[in-house]
């Protein structure tokens, strides 16, 4: 019996690898472990709008198709990532209509995208998942940034994260719009860690 494991997006970053590519993180919703699927700069800068909520001006391709299937009556049930052959992460979208199932094969980045639209659930086979699965990311520990000495790129990272948390909300969410407009999508990345962690009940 083929078994699943629910997923969520934690966020997109710059990848070790050539410069058009961007990390996708998704981790386990039940044990937080983490898997890294490689995606473009075009996909990156979709699923960091969508992370972040930010509406664009008119509808992109994912949101036209979420208003097609709106309209035709159709429900996002899940996507699921089923394969993974010579690099590549394959995955479909379970569409239910009247009761019918309907599987639509779907680039994976696009399969989220419109999960993230949709609020639908995002499943992967476990023996992909744990193929590439790796143990979740310690946090950093905070330290005193000396800003008379050349820092190193860790302490550059905590400075720019202790500046972050110094920044009213208000000022992040304009920060956060201006990182996307440039495409620095790893400074994004912290402005929408900073974010949810304000957002997010105390535990």
């Amino acid at each position: 019996m083929i078994e699943y494991i629910e997923l969520e997006v934690f966020q997109v970053e710059s990848s070790q690898t050539p410069s058009e590519a961007f990390a996708l993180i998704v981790r386990d919703k039940t044990i937080g472990r983490e898997m890294t699927i490689v995606i473009g700069l075009q996909e990156a800068r979709t699923l960091v709008l969508l992370l972040n909520r930010i509406q664009t001006r008119r509808p992109g391709t994912h949101e036209l198709f979420k208003n097609f299937m709106e309209q035709a009556n159709y429900n996002l049930e899940s996507i699921t990532i089923y394969h993974y052959e010579e690099g590549v992460f394959y995955a479909h979208l379970s569409l239910q209509n009247n009761g019918k199932i309907l599987e639509l094969d779907s680039r994976t980045s696009d399969a989220i995208a419109i999960a993230l639209l949709m609020n639908a659930p995002i499943f992967i086979r476990k023996d992909i998942f744990d193929k590439f699965a790796t143990e979740p990311r310690k946090e950093k520990k905070t330290e005193t940034f000396q800003p008379d000495i050349e820092p190193q790129p860790e302490e550059l990272d905590i400075f720019i994260e202790n500046k972050l948390h110094e920044m009213p909300l208000q000022e992040l969410e304009r920060l956060l719009q201006g990182a996307i407009d440039i495409e620095d999508f790893e400074l994004a990345s912290k402005i929408h860690e900073e974010m949810n962690a304000r957002l997010s009940p105390e535990k």
